[in-house]
Order: C-alpha cells, then sequence, then structure tokens
C-alpha cells in the first residue's frame, strides 16, 4: 500500500495567468493497495465509478509507459472542496500518476511525471506546485517544459472560500480573446516585479504587482465576494488575487499577525465565507510507503 499527499494550490498567481502556481499548506490523502477489482472509497459516491479522475490518471500514466493496468482500492481523504480555485482537479491528476509510478513501478523520472500530468491537466500552474511545493513557474520551452521553484520565503496565505463555485470552463469563457498591446507590456512588467517581489519577500512591491490585466478583470465578475475582498486588499496594502479560475480569493504577507487581523474582519463582515490561514508549503507531493 501507498500513500500519495498533495497539496492544495493557487493557480494563476496574479499576474502569472496559466503559468504561476503556489503550494499551500493543506493536503488530501490518496491511498493505493493492489485488489481484485476496482474499488473507490472516501469520496462522493458520484465520484466512485472509473471516470474517477485519480483514476483515470492512474491509467493514462500506465498506458503511456506501455504498462499493464492493476486493479487497485483507491481512498481519496481531501477537504479541500471541489471547483473553488485550489487544484482541486490537479490534486487527482498529480495523485493518480505518482500512485501509478509506485503501484506500476513505471519509473518515471520527476520531469516525465511533470509532463505526464500538463498532458492531462492542459497547462502547467496546478500541477507544477503540486507536485513541487512552494512558487513554481512553468512555461513550454523549445523543446519541453521548462520549470523554476521560487521557494516559499516565508509567505503566509488568507484563503477566503464563498459558498459557491465557478467552474474552470465558465471562467474560460469569460476571457477576453485579445488584449491591447499597452496591457501585454504592463503584464510582463508586472510579472518581473512580481518573482523579485516574492524572492525578496517584499510585500510593498508584490501589492504593487498583483494588478492583473487578463484574467481578473473579466473572472472578478463571476465572484459575488470580489469587490469586497479587493476593497479589503487596496485597504490595507496586502497582495491579493483570484485563486485559480475562483471563487476562492488569496491574501498574502510575510505577517501572519496582520492576515489574522483581516480574518477576523473578513468573518465579522461575511460569516457565510470560509476563511482559512494557511502557509506556503516548501514541499510538493510526497509518497509513503506502507
Amino acid at each position: 500500500m501507498i500513500t500519495v499527499k498533495v497539496p492544495a494550490t493557487s493557480a494563476n498567481c496574479s499576474v502569472g495567468f496559466d503559468t504561476l502556481g503556489l503550494a499551500l499548506n493543506w493536503y488530501s490523502s490518496i491511498t493505493f493497495e493492489k485488489s481484485d477489482e476496482l474499488l473507490i472509497s472516501g469520496c462522493p459516491r458520484e465520484y466512485a465509478t472509473a471516470d474517477n479522475l485519480v483514476w483515470t490518471s492512474f491509467v493514462f500514466a500506465c498506458h503511456k509507459c506501455g504498462k499493464p493496468v492493476p486493479n487497485v482500492h483507491i481512498d481519496i481523504q481531501s477537504d479541500i472542496p471541489f471547483a473553488r480555485g485550489l487544484g482541486s482537479s490537479s490534486q487527482c491528476v498529480v495523485a493518480g500518476i505518482l500512485g501509478a509510478n509506485a503501484i506500476a513501478e513505471l519509473e518515471m523520472d520527476h520531469d516525465q511525471l511533470l509532463a505526464c500530468a500538463v498532458e492531462i491537466e492542459g497547462h502547467p500552474d496546478n500541477v507544477a506546485p503540486a507536485l513541487n511545493g512552494a512558487l513554481s513557474v512553468t512555461v513550454e520551452g523549445t523543446r519541453s517544459l521548462i520549470g523554476v521553484n521560487l521557494g516559499a520565503n516565508g509567505w503566509k496565505a488568507l484563503v477566503v472560500i464563498p459558498p459557491y463555485e465557478v467552474s474552470t470552463p465558465m471562467a474560460r469563457k469569460a476571457l477576453p480573446e485579445e488584449i491591447p498591446l499597452h496591457n501585454a507590456a504592463m503584464q510582463a512588467g508586472r510579472a518581473m516585479l512580481f518573482e523579485y517581489a516574492w524572492t525578496h519577500k517584499d510585500e510593498t512591491l508584490l501589492f504593487e504587482a498583483c494588478h492583473d490585466l487578463l484574467h481578473e478583470p473579466s473572472r472578478s465578475k463571476l465572484i459575488a465576494h470580489y469587490p469586497a475582498m479587493q476593497e479589503i486588499a487596496a485597504r490595507n496594502s496586502v497582495p491579493f488575487w483570484i485563486s485559480g479560475s475562483g471563487s476562492t480569493m488569496l491574501f498574502v504577507s510575510q505577517n501572519k499577525d496582520t492576515l489574522q487581523a483581516l480574518k477576523e474582519e473578513i468573518k465579522n463582515a461575511h460569516p457565510e465565507l470560509d476563511v482559512r490561514l494557511s502557509e506556503v508549503s516548501e514541499h510538493g507531493a510526497e509518497v509513503i510507503h506502507g
């Protein structure tokens, strides 16, 4: 038996659309054990079928390596909400691939695991931090994926989860088909400032960098609580963005007390929101044997 622990993730990270993602210290735990037949437990019954994403990713990895697919019992233990922008699908993908790599002895190395996960997921900004931990920037190079880990650097997070979903297809549909050249130039500059501010622990500069022009202006309209959270971020000069495609939103700071104060303010004003303190995790997915 093996257990795969996979962190929740926050993708896009403001100005890092489809390329930048971070891991949170909030983990799902998925166990795999060889079985006479496919069994899936721990999740809602409607997901305990042969099209479960953990299982289909497991099968995909085996087929990619030309290995037979063993029957397994998969037990999924997670309180990370589905379709809220916290990488729930990427956790399933990464767990399935790592489970197959261990149980079916696929012998994929890190680069092959990442490429396989991106092939299933479609883009790397969730699967890369799920595998690597910390803040990851991943882009397609001329020959293969290029990934750089920018570290956790002591950053803390306040995770704000509304009681409604924003589906990825809906969020994709909201994106503009074209952007002005000026906006593209501003976005590139802010992305560079983001990387510098993150690695140098400069919260003031990170706050200035976190003003996205590609996806948040459109996606924010799908999140009823976004204007109130953005106002809180602006008033306190705290870096803030939509996590993934939403509906979750993220505040980040070097100071836990700052985030604790924001948590209390948000909970008092909006008791319907799930608000959690977390940290950016240095660690990505872990495979535990036995």
